[in-house]
This record gives structure tokens, C-alpha cells and sequence, in this order.
């Protein structure tokens, strides 16, 4: 998977300046190899929506019922195959965006004031060709938040957050429910 990202990557940034910037700087300052495909959740398969938190305050919606990411600015259908780069622009413009092999849009406001913003180059979405929609952190500097429920029922919470200068992913049990 990681090196069909840093394909795709290095093809959106021949197509999309904004995104070649962003992996630019983001690379100047936490280093070559700091984008990185960290657990991948399989987000397909899903009750809609599953809850995308980029940073801690930037929510985006997967709904697996239309094969959908969206946000308040608009949304994007996910087609199988596919790779989707989530992230923001260098200079930040508080708009996170999605690069997809079709166009660059904006998905979600996010607000410039808080301590954890969407990091340049955040995350990845990888529709594949056999159905199987995935999301994986990029090792981004402020971390995610997935939250959802599988079709079996099952809830989840993934937590991708900074521990040092790597990253790790926490699967936060249930506190309060028992078995009977």
C-alpha cells in the first residue's frame, strides 16, 4: 500500500501545485520518509456515516451507502481503484482539501485559532478494486480520530495520534457496556 501512495502521491504533485507544495514544506520540516501509510481502517462495508476527525476540530463524513466523502464545501465520490490525499495547502488557506486523480477540492472549513489544525499532508483514502475502502493516517503531525459502526453491528473508535516523532493507533475499548 505505501508504495502505491507515494505513486499516486508523486503524480498529484506533478498535476496539482497546491499539493506539491504542501508535500514540500511538510517534508522540509519533519523529514524524508515522514509520510508514511500508519494501520489502515477499512471504513467500507460501514453504517453511515463513519466520523473523520483531521486534527481534533475537522470532521468529514464517509457514507458507505453512496461511496462518499463529505464535508460542508462539497463532496467526493470515491470510485474504485482510486487513492484520495486529504490534507491542506501551504500557505494554509483553512480549507482542507482532497487531491484525486480528477481535481482538487475543497471538502471542510477548518478553524485556523486551534492549537491542532489538518496537517498539509494528513491522510489517505484508497478505494480498492475489489470493493474495500480504506483510511490510513499519513503520519500526520496532529493525529485523526475514526469513528463508526460496522454493518455486523460493531462500533469503533481508531485514534491516530503523535508519540514522539512517530505515530501510533489506539482502538479505545467500550468503558461502560457489559456482556450479559
Amino acid at each position: 500500500m505505501q508504495s502505491r501512495v507515494n505513486q499516486s502521491i508523486a503524480e498529484l504533485r506533478r498535476k496539482y501545485p497546491s499539493l506539491d507544495e504542501a508535500f514540500s514544506s511538510y517534508v522540509a520540516q519533519y523529514g524524508d520518509g515522514s509520510v508514511k501509510v500508519y494501520e489502515p481502517a477499512k471504513i467500507s462495508g460501514t453504517i453511515d456515516p463513519v466520523i473523520i476527525i483531521l486534527g481534533r476540530t475537522t470532521p468529514l463524513f464517509y457514507l458507505d451507502s453512496k461511496r462518499m466523502i463529505t464535508g460542508s464545501l462539497a463532496s467526493v465520490q470515491v470510485e474504485k481503484g482510486k487513492i484520495y490525499i486529504l490534507g491542506r495547502r501551504e500557505p494554509p488557506d483553512s480549507k482542507l482539501v482532497v487531491w484525486s486523480e480528477y481535481e482538487e477540492t475543497e471538502l471542510e472549513h477548518y478553524d485556523s485559532r486551534v492549537r491542532i489544525i489538518p496537517s498539509r499532508i494528513h491522510a489517505v483514502i484508497l478505494a480498492e478494486e475489489m470493493g474495500d475502502v480504506l483510511f490510513a493516517d499519513l503520519g500526520s503531525s496532529s493525529g485523526s480520530i475514526l469513528a463508526g459502526e460496522s454493518a455486523k453491528p460493531e462500533p469503533f473508535i481508531t485514534l491516530y495520534v503523535t508519540s514522539g516523532v512517530g505515530i501510533r493507533k489506539v482502538t479505545i475499548p467500550s468503558k461502560y457496556a457489559k456482556q450479559l
